[in-house]
């Protein structure tokens, strides 16, 4: 089937029928795991993005997976679509723009804190409670631990960076004691 649908068609045309019907953040889980499990799994990706294999083929597949993922049926739909239309590579290519692109509707957006020991919940609730209220929105950590950084806190949340580590706050102090 011959379309000029694009990749941004396709994901316009999902999240609204997500919104429509209250899914969205459903369906949200669904494609970040589907995508995980592509980038994790070459010969599923090779064989979805590939024309080799029958296109029924390879929607078969897409189902298989998300059924038994418990994908939402309008996740799996739309994965079938995106097989059907030629889309695969494309979704899979630009999996970081497409899914800030969803979480962004959602009203979520991810964010990759790096501190130098694991904090206390108490501690990690602070941070999450800062990052909401400076992006605005529900912010999904991803926490990372990097005793290089000595102290402080590192969270990079979409293309922003808040840096508040002690090593960085030690480099300033250094090039400011260099110059003068």
């Amino acid at each position: 089937m011959a379309s000029v649908a694009t990749l941004r068609d396709l994901t316009e045309a999902l999240l609204q029928a997500s919104k429509e019907e209250g899914k969205l953040d459903r369906v949200t889980s669904d494609l970040e795991r589907f995508l995980g499990l592509l980038s994790s799994q070459e010969e599923i990706r090779n064989i979805l993005g590939s024309s080799v294999y029958d296109i029924n083929v390879r929607k078969e597949i897409v189902s298989g997976i998300g059924e038994k993922a418990g994908f939402d049926k309008l996740t799996i739909n739309f994965l079938k679509l995106v097989i059907e239309l030629g889309k695969i590579k494309a979704l899979v290519k630009s999996e970081a723009p497409f899914m800030q692109k969803i979480r962004k509707a959602s009203g979520k957006v991810k964010a990759e804190v790096t501190v130098a020991v694991n904090p206390s919940q108490e501690n990690l609730d602070r941070i999450q409670e800062r990052l909401n209220k400076l992006m605005e929105k529900d912010v999904e950590i991803t926490l990372k631990v990097d005793p290089s950084i000595l102290g402080g806190v590192i969270a990079k949340v979409e293309d922003k960076l808040f840096d508040g580590s002690i090593k960085t706050q030690l480099e300033r102090i250094r090039r400011i004691l260099s110059v003068a």
